[in-house]
C-alpha cells in the first residue's frame, strides 16, 4: 500500500468531550483543568491498522500524534531511497516531538507496525499551551532531549563505531533493565530489531546464535537467561564501554531509556 492510499485509511473515532478531556488530564497531570478541556475540543483518537503510514516525510503535518497503544516506526529515508529505522516508539509516548517546534513539514516517517490508536491533537493548540505552561513545556523538552541522544548514539552505530557484539548486548541488557525481568519478548520481528541497531538481519542471528552457543541466552519465542543482566554488562565492560550505573534511568551509554514522555 502506498503512503498516500495509507494515511486515507485512517479511521477516527471521537468519544465524548468530558470523557476525552478526563483522558487527557489523565495523560497530562501537568495541565490544569482549563488546559485539558481546550485540548479535549481540539483532539480525537484515531484508529490506525498494522503496516499503515501515519505521515510521510516530507509532508503536512498539523497535530502531535500521542500514541495510546500500539508500536510506531520512525524512519529516515536517504538519498538512494533507502529507509533507516530511527526509532521505534511505544504506547504513551508522543510519535514525533518535532511537530512541537517544526514547521509543520514531517522531518521523518512514521509507519505503524502493530494497530495502533492515536490521540491525535491539533499542534497550535499545543503549542500555545506549552507557551504558557511551563512544567509541561519542560517535561516535552526533556523527551526531546533524550531522543535527541538516542538518535546521536545511533549516528555512531551507523558510523561502525559500537561493534556488534556490543549493540546486541546493551540491547539485551536496557530492555532486561526497563522490564525488570531475564525475560526479553518486546513484541517487534527480527528484521525490525536488526534495522534499529544497524544491523543486518544475517549478523543480528548470527550474534543472537553466538550468544546461545556459549550459554549465555537462550533462544526461543522469548530471549531469556538467568544471568543476562550480569552478562551483558560484562560484556559491554569488556569490550571497551564504560560500566553501566545500576537504577539511573537513562544511564544506558547506548540506548537510554524511554522516560515518560520519550
Amino acid at each position: 500500500m502506498s503512503q498516500s492510499a495509507s494515511l486515507e485509511a485512517q479511521s477516527d473515532t471521537t468519544p465524548r468531550p468530558q470523557d476525552l478531556r478526563i483522558t487527557i488530564a489523565g495523560l497530562f497531570p501537568e495541565l490544569t483543568s482549563e488546559e485539558a478541556a481546550r485540548l479535549a475540543s481540539n483532539a480525537r483518537m484515531v484508529h490506525v491498522a498494522k503496516n499503515e503510514w501515519i505521515f510521510a516525510e516530507g509532508g503536512t503535518v498539523s497535530s502531535a500524534d500521542w500514541l495510546m497503544s500500539g508500536s510506531v516506526e520512525l524512519l529516515k529515508s536517504s538519498m538512494m531511497g533507502k529507509n533507516t529505522i530511527l526509532h521505534v516508539v511505544r504506547e504513551s509516548h508522543f510519535i514525533d516531538h518535532c511537530i512541537f517546534f517544526g514547521s509543520g513539514t514531517a522531518f521523518v516517517s512514521a509507519l505503524a507496525i502493530t494497530r495502533c490508536t492515536l490521540l491525535r491533537i491539533d499542534a497550535k493548540v499545543l503549542r500555545a499551551i506549552l507557551m504558557d505552561n511551563a512544567t509541561f513545556a519542560m517535561r516535552l523538552m526533556k523527551a526531546l532531549a533524550i531522543r535527541q541522544r538516542m538518535f546521536i548514539n545511533k549516528i555512531a552505530v551507523s558510523q561502525g563505531k559500537i561493534s556488534v557484539r556490543r549493540r546486541v548486548a546493551g540491547w539485551l541488557l536496557h530492555k532486561a533493565r526497563v522490564g525488570g525481568s531475564n525475560v526479553v519478548d518486546d513484541g517487534i520481528t527480527r528484521e525490525v530489531l536488526a534495522g534499529l541497531l544497524g544491523l543486518s538481519r544475517e549478523s543480528l542471528c548470527r550474534q543472537l546464535s553466538a550468544f546461545a552457543e556459549d550459554g549465555l541466552v537462550r533462544l526461543e519465542k522469548k530471549l531469556s537467561s538467568s544471568k543476562m543482566k550480569r552478562y551483558c554488562a560484562a560484556c559491554w565492560r569488556s569490550d571497551g564501554g564504560t560500566a553501566f550505573r545500576t537504577g539511573s534511568p537513562g544511564a544506558h551509554p547506548l540506548f537510554f531509556a524511554y522516560g515518560e514522555y520519550a
